[in-house]
């Protein structure tokens, strides 16, 4: 993934994807280390792109207070996106749909489509990436469990922002 082999090499695993508060539990030494991280030097993103990828980092990490903050201002397609992935993963369902309805068609929605429909026959029913539909899918896991195919979609999704913050500036 693109700008992140410094986690690796520093000893940690991030992983992709945050379905809950709790899933997977947070990982305090990776937080620490995210908050700390000279992201332009270590992973090679631009300085206007640093909060909305340590806001990404640190919600996968399981740090949503700071990831909420970092995001919690942001007017632009990113950040407010990312404001919708934070709500979701919090549990506030009805927030996140705000968010991603706020945010209109990401910049990136095309490209987490067709890599999202090439691994899910859900996501491959619709037209065009959905985030309120995926917010819709997430929220009903809470009763049956997440699936492996709803984990490949939100994977998806984190990857394809990070990929986007490494070669874009912020909308």
């Amino acid at each position: 993934m693109a700008g992140l082999g410094f986690v690796d090499s520093h000893g940690f695993v991030l992983r992709f994807p945050r379905i809950s508060v709790s899933d997977p539990a947070p990982d305090p030494e990776l937080i620490t280390f995210l908050r700390k991280a000279d992201l332009e030097r270590l992973g090679g993103y631009r300085s206007a792109m640093v909060p909305l990828v340590r806001s990404l980092l640190l919600l996968a990490a399981g740090d949503l207070e700071r990831s909420h903050i970092l995001v919690q201002d942001s007017a632009n397609a990113d950040g407010t996106y990312i404001h919708g992935m934070v709500h979701r993963t919090e549990d506030d369902f009805d927030n996140a749909r705000y968010w991603f309805r706020r945010t209109a068609v990401h910049p990136a929605a095309a490209e987490i489509y067709r890599k999202a429909a090439a691994n899910s026959s859900k996501v491959a029913n619709f037209a065009t990436w959905d985030p309120v539909w995926v917010t819709d899918w997430v929220e009903a896991s809470r009763k049956t469990g997440a699936d492996e195919e709803l984990r490949a979609v939100l994977a998806i999704e984190s990857e394809v922002l990070l990929e986007r913050f490494a070669s874009s500036p912020p909308e």
